[in-house]
């Protein structure tokens, strides 16, 4: 389960260091209880832009009740989304009344697995730099062995008046591959609502659009949240970068495509 994931992360530290992170973790959970539900409020709902085997389009995910499970209790969170093949003017709509269900279990963000039936780690928010812990399997395939998440950086970032906290994290396959993404506060990932397989990362969900609940509602995204607008015409700010150039064993991927905002 999620917890038993955290607690043999954990395990591996030495006392002191246990007693470290608990020292330096703890402004940020008295600052997150003061900004109330840190993980899926109210009308929370995510929306991604896609770009994966010539299609393009948007991926959308909203969280629309409770249920138990395993203990705990989770957020039921539906999809839907459309798709469209580049240079073809037919649109795929889809939707998907359970998608995801996440909880909050004490500070650490969890996602049901359907296959394992228990939960897992989608997010550790007590996290300092140094601590990581293995990737959530998800629906693309798993790395064999399965990635890790590192927390590098933690800051605070402002978006629509609230100060959310920000994890800079470092996604590390046993293959070389390092791509380096974030983790905001009630937004999630910024590249997929799962962390995207470090041994994957050739096609696939292109960033965080827009992200509203009852209390926030921020936009990344020049074209609407919901646009099929396709990735060759999205902004040239955009960036992506492999280096070195040429490597031997060893490249980083960095995959920052839609950075919000660092006011």
């Amino acid at each position: 389960g999620a917890n038993g994931r955290c607690n043999w992360i954990l395990g591996k530290h030495e006392m002191d260091q246990a007693m470290r992170t608990a020292l330096l973790a703890l402004p940020i959970f008295v600052s997150s209880l003061l900004n109330a539900q840190t993980w899926c409020p109210p009308g929370a709902t995510w929306t991604y832009g896609t770009d994966a085997f010539g299609y393009y389009g948007y991926q959308q995910y909203s969280y629309v009740g409770d249920t138990a499970l395993g203990g705990f209790t989770g957020h039921r969170i539906a999809g839907q989304g459309a798709m469209s093949y580049f240079g073809q003017t037919q649109v795929d709509y889809w939707s998907n009344s359970l998608s995801f269900i996440t909880g909050l279990q004490g500070d650490v963000v969890t996602l049901w697995s359907n296959t394992d039936q228990s939960w897992d780690t989608l997010f550790w928010m007590g996290a300092v730099p140094g601590d990581g812990w293995l990737r959530a399997p998800g629906l693309y395939g798993t790395c064999d062995p399965l990635d890790s998440v590192v927390v590098m950086d933690t800051s605070t970032v402002i978006l629509d008046g609230m100060p959310l906290h920000r994890w800079e994290m470092a996604q590390v396959w046993s293959g070389g591959i390092t791509c380096s993404t974030v983790f905001t506060e009630r937004l999630g990932w910024l590249l997929a609502f799962e962390p995207f397989p470090a041994c994957m990362i050739v096609d696939g969900p292109t960033g965080l659009r827009c992200y509203s609940d009852e209390d926030i509602s921020v936009s990344f995204f020049n074209f609407g949240c919901g646009s099929l607008v396709g990735t060759t015409e999205t902004s040239t700010e955009e960036q992506t970068l492999v280096f070195p150039n040429h490597g031997n064993d060893h490249f980083t991927y960095n995959c920052h495509q839609y950075q919000p905002p660092s006011a």
